[in-house]
């Protein structure tokens, strides 16, 4: 059975018609199904990895429609069990103002660090207080306006993840080196089950900012050239960009 390893992620919304993104664990056929409306797409693959973004059309504007997914026509979300109210495809309304979550640097608390300002998880406490209200009181948008993961300040099991693959004495050590490893950053930071049903609500957006690269990533001149002279920066802008492009 194919595995839904991350998302669904609502996307794009308008007054009619929706995307939603997700990413499995094998080619497959993915099915939405929105009331009445069902549309269907296959994955496409990038490095070994299987995405799909499915076009929900034909919706009434200002409409509020509970969505599943299906892969090769076996339910996968609302994941059984699940005591989350139902993800919703919530079309605009261009009668009314829109609503706009916004946040940046999303850093998770890392053991044995002091805590912070940004602990704990604003996002995720936000996630929990929102599954508690009714669906008319939502934001319309979620905008992530950067430093959604930190590829310069990993977390122990990405470490650990890292360790398992290459020689850490070298090269971008334990910060992330290529693509393989920026999927690790997204699974940890959008795979937690609070943020996880948020995502599935809310179209969202992103934009990055330094640290989803490198702390002062292209501050001046000087630090690309610093950078463009190691052997390792190319393949770690390579995946950064593609990482975002994709996720």
């Amino acid at each position: 059975m194919v595995t839904l390893l991350l998302g669904p992620i609502l996307r794009h919304v308008s007054d009619k018609d929706a995307s939603i993104w997700v990413e499995t664990d094998a080619a497959c056929s993915v099915e939405i199904r929105a009331g009445g409306v069902v549309e269907t797409d296959r994955t496409f693959a990038v490095a070994g990895h299987h995405y799909a973004i499915v076009v929900i059309s034909g919706l009434a504007p200002a409409s509020s429609t509970p969505y599943e997914v299906m892969l090769d026509g076996a339910r996968v979300w609302p994941a059984p069990g699940s005591t989350y109210p139902a993800s919703r495809i919530r079309t605009v309304d261009p009668s009314r103002p829109i609503r706009i979550l916004s946040g940046s640097c999303r850093e998770p608390p890392r053991p044995g660090r002091p805590v912070r300002g940004d602990d704990p998880d604003v996002l995720d406490a936000y996630a929990i207080r929102m599954a508690s209200l009714a669906h008319e009181e939502w934001p319309d948008a979620f905008l992530m306006i950067g430093d959604q993961v930190y590829a310069d300040d990993t977390s122990p099991a990405v470490q650990a993840f890292i360790r398992a693959r290459r020689d850490v004495s070298r090269g971008a050590k334990l910060e992330v080196a290529d693509f393989e490893e920026y999927t690790q950053l997204y699974y940890e930071s959008w795979g937690e089950p609070n943020i996880r049903w948020l995502l599935s609500n809310l179209p969202s957006s992103m934009i990055f900012d330094d640290h989803d690269v490198k702390d002062d990533w292209n501050t001046s001149h000087a630090w690309r050239l610093d950078m463009q002279a190691t052997d390792w920066w190319e393949e770690r802008i390579t995946g950064a960009l593609m990482s975002y492009w994709i996720y």
